[in-house]
């Protein structure tokens, strides 16, 4: 099992990971610990808006496009208020997204909670821009199932919002910028680049709480980059940095905002926004030469009750051919606790479609 670190820095809030249903990875989320002293509609910048920065296929002007970027990506702190005196309790990123002052971040970074876990007294959002001046910010609405909160700055001049990238044209291999308030080191916030490794990645971030569609990126993700942006070569948003894999070679995750985008009108109003369950079987499963292999069957579950065994090969889900566990999870996220689904099973040469209904994923697990 690999050990993650959060890129909000909190103390040490760690999470375990699981990487689809069989391959686990341990995830941390946290800020940078500090220890010194309406409407429901959202006007938000599309892509294509401000012109590309990009110069070929292969490559882009690194300098233009910080320049069209960074601006928008801000530090966010939280503290404990008490009167006129705040105390610094934990610092992430955050991104401007809107000329009426919407900032996105990461609900964990905005969490108002210390590193013990133990709630903040008169919580206080403050956010200090690319330009050194200090705002207040108040959160509209936050989604810890999606891992995403929407924030309103009270000061709305001078701002340059970035477009949205059309997360359909995703690829993997596409260049990224992850911009971010990385270990709270100082004014400027820190610049690192990659690709996009894979795209629809999942995460269980604890047992009740999993991440899904997540691009991932080997462009360095650190304490504190939580909440701020991984742009593409254009200079648009594809995603928000959430978590990061130091003892792995690169590996980090950002909230796509193919995810982000639907939610941001019920955030700004205010709304709970959970996620739907995800249809469950109630198998552990591993990705061997011969395809995606049952390893155990959890009893009283789906798999069981329709005679599911453990050696079973799983090669397709209602028609659709699934060769890895990832793919397995993409078919199944698209299909709710109750759905009747076929599945056709490779065991001991032969095929056979095994019929049985989706539960919902049970909490402790």
């Amino acid at each position: 099992m690999l050990d993650a670190s959060p890129v909000r820095r909190r103390g040490n809030v760690v999470g375990t990971a699981v990487l689809c249903a069989a391959l686990s990875a341990g995830v941390a989320y946290g800020t940078v610990q500090l220890t010194q002293d309406d409407s429901s509609s959202v006007s938000i910048v599309q892509s294509g808006a401000g012109g590309s920065v990009a110069t070929g296929s292969s490559g882009y002007d690194i300098y233009a496009l910080l320049e069209k970027v960074e601006p928008a990506v801000a530090a966010v702190e939280l503290g404990s208020g008490n009167g006129d005196t705040v105390t610094p309790v934990a610092a992430g990123s955050g991104v401007v997204i809107s000329s009426d002052g919407l900032m996105v971040t990461n609900a964990h970074v905005v969490e108002a909670v210390d590193g013990a876990g133990n709630a903040i007294d008169n919580p206080v959002i403050t956010v200090k821009m690319f330009d050194g001046t200090v705002r207040s910010a108040k959160v509209l609405g936050s989604s810890p199932d999606y891992d995403v909160a929407l924030l309103q700055l009270d000061d709305t001049s001078n701002l340059t919002p970035l477009p949205l990238a059309d997360a359909s044209t995703f690829r993997v291999g596409d260049e990224v910028v992850a911009i971010g308030n990385a270990l709270d080191l100082g004014d400027m916030p820190t610049v690192t680049r990659g690709i996009i490794s894979a795209l629809d990645r999942t995460l269980a971030t604890t047992n009740t709480t999993t991440l899904r569609g997540l691009i991932q990126t080997d462009a360095a993700i650190n304490h504190g980059n939580s909440g701020g942006a991984l742009v593409n070569a254009n200079g648009e948003l594809v995603g928000i940095n959430s978590a990061g894999i130091p003892d792995a070679q690169n590996i980090g995750f950002a909230i796509s905002v193919g995810t982000i985008e639907p939610l941001l009108a019920d955030l700004k109003a205010g709304k709970e926004v959970s996620a739907a369950p995800i249809g469950y079987i109630g198998v552990t499963l591993s990705e061997t030469p011969a395809g995606i292999t049952v390893e155990t069957v959890q009893p009283n579950t789906p798999a069981s009750g329709a005679g599911i065994e453990p050696g079973d090969v799983i090669r397709t889900v209602n028609g659709t051919d699934v060769s890895t566990a990832e793919q397995l999870s993409v078919v199944l996220r698209g299909l709710a606790p109750g759905t009747k689904v076929d599945i056709v099973v490779e065991r001991g040469g032969s095929e056979q479609t095994i019929t049985l209904t989706l539960a919902e994923r049970p909490t402790d697990g």
